[in-house]
């Protein structure tokens, strides 16, 4: 899928912290050489403990007191992480404010206003472009189309460079990308930021019908993983809003994998008792999810968020069947946070529409860098200006899609996290990836890894719903369609369930083919 964020790094974590314990996996902190002079005060991502007062200076003590109960609950995990949205008084304000005025930025036929005052300003205001107005290679008036293109490992190797000098940094947050496509990178992130997140998660919601306010009998959200190893932790969600008198809403990340409860049944016990209003989560733990409440795991969320990896309309079913609700398939990087939108209209077409609300704006590029014609395949660009920490000009995505305009707005589409994979059908000819996952999912398939190793031989591995019999059916007409597309013989593989793919993304696709 177009994203390489877990679900919580994907601008749907309201609360990952710097300034809370640190990390318990190592290597999950950049080292904290400063390539700049300007930041020599600067230690990236330096982790120091705070108290509960400092992690929540708006929390009340009764809130607190929530929080800290949550933490002891009976069946509660071994949390791994403690944290906060550190938001002030003022910062609520501003978040107010914003969802007051409702600013749109839709992407239209030309550019935004505000790309040129973000070219102006971080031509004063940040390293790498202050060395290039220096050196005369942009200036405040530059041209976006000119300006060179950023890479992920630009951000990795010299992170300090891209950080707005001008902004205090004695609140900086940390937010982490999974490392799926690479290295984790460390992002510094603004409390202001990471709440607007998640009030356009709640306003998104509330297009939906669904009407999502503070309930104390509930938990607000759950980032939901199921991985061998994760931060889990329990937060307060200080920016929602709430009805007079009513106590602050509740969130956790919880890991579904077997080994991270304190006792057998403690996760369902744990989700039942708190019934999160919203669940946000991946394909994967979301597949392990639904298959908790088939067996018998009563939860009644108002909808279900998607940020991390591509959504088969299969698992979209799947939600539907069980819950009866929404689902919103976000697509974003931690590095730019979301970027566009889809619902189920917008699925059924493979799309994602831009998201009018954010200072973000796309561009699709080829190879060389140049814009390629409308509606053709390339990579996705984006510029964003809603982290005050790391504005971004230009960043490369690594994930391919096209640019079209669609009935709600400009919409990318066929989304293909990394560069697409090319398999070679009976006559040598390639064939694109994107191909393959509109034939696997029309069959209905869950998640899959398709393979085609050197010598050409194709081994699909699927997972389907239903009993062993309808499984093993349905991957076996899925080998039969991708042997008809590539005009190969294709061995098939039945997964019973999606812990057998491992962690990662539910798409795979692979091929060593020459």
């Amino acid at each position: 899928m177009p994203t390489t964020d877990p679900p919580s790094d994907a601008g749907t974590d309201p609360s990952s912290a710097a300034g809370s314990e640190p990390p318990a996996e190592p290597g999950s902190v950049l080292d904290p050489g400063i390539p700049d002079a300007l930041l020599t005060e600067y230690i990236p991502f330096d982790a120091v403990e705070l108290s509960d007062a400092e992690r929540w200076p708006s929390l009340t003590p009764v809130d607190l007191q929530r929080v800290l109960a949550a933490r002891a609950h009976p069946h509660a995990p071994a949390w791994r992480h403690e944290t906060g949205d550190r938001l002030t008084a003022a910062d609520h304000e501003i978040l107010a404010q914003r969802a007051e005025n409702g600013e749109c930025t839709a992407q239209g036929q030309g550019q935004p206003a505000w790309i040129a005052d973000l070219i102006d300003r971080v031509h004063g205001t940040v390293p790498r472009y202050r060395r290039a107005s220096r050196q005369g290679q942009s200036t405040v008036s530059s041209p976006l189309s000119t300006l060179p293109l950023v890479s992920r490992a630009d951000l990795m190797s010299d992170m300090a460079s891209h950080v707005d000098l001008t902004i205090p940094l004695d609140r900086v947050l940390e937010g982490s990308s999974s490392g799926s496509s690479g290295a984790a990178l460390t992002v510094p992130l603004h409390p202001v930021t990471l709440a607007s997140d998640l009030m356009l998660i709640r306003a998104l919601v509330q297009e939906t019908g669904a009407t999502w306010e503070a309930d104390s009998s509930r938990f607000g959200l759950a980032l939901v993983t199921d991985q061998r190893a994760v931060f889990t932790y329990v937060s307060a969600l200080t920016a929602l809003p709430r009805p007079s008198g009513q106590d602050v809403s509740l969130m956790a990340r919880i890991n579904l994998d077997e080994d991270a409860g304190r006792a057998p049944g403690d996760r369902e016990a744990w989700l039942a008792e708190h019934d999160p209003q919203v669940i946000s989560s991946a394909t994967l733990p979301l597949l392990r999810l639904l298959e908790l409440a088939r067996n018998g795991l009563d939860l009644h969320p108002l909808a279900v968020v998607n940020g991390a990896t591509h959504l088969t309309t299969a698992v979209r079913q799947a939600v539907s069947d069980t819950w009866d609700v929404p689902v919103i398939d976000l697509y974003g990087l931690r590095e730019t946070g979301p970027i566009a939108v889809a619902h189920t209209a917008d699925a059924e077409r493979n799309a994602h529409v831009i998201l009018a609300s954010r200072r973000v704006y796309v561009e699709i590029l080829d190879a060389d860098g140049e814009p390629v014609s409308a509606g053709e395949r390339g990579e996705v660009v984006v510029t964003v200006d809603e982290n005050p920490y790391l504005p971004l000009l230009r960043y490369r995505t690594g994930d391919f899609a096209a640019l079209r305009e669609g009935p709600r707005g400009h919409e990318v589409v066929g989304l293909e996290g990394r560069e697409p994979v090319a398999f070679r059908d009976v006559s040598g000819r390639l064939r694109p990836s994107v191909d393959a996952a509109q034939v696997l999912q029309a069959c209905g398939l869950l998640a899959w890894h398709l393979d085609q190793n050197e010598a050409g031989d194709v081994l699909l591995r699927g997972l389907a719903a239903g009993d062993s019999a309808a499984r093993r059916d349905a991957v076996t007409q899925a080998g039969e369609a991708i042997s008809r597309w590539l005009e190969l013989p294709v061995r098939t593989g039945v997964l019973s369930e999606a812990a057998e793919l491992g962690e990662g993304k539910p798409r795979r696709f692979s091929s060593s083919r020459p």
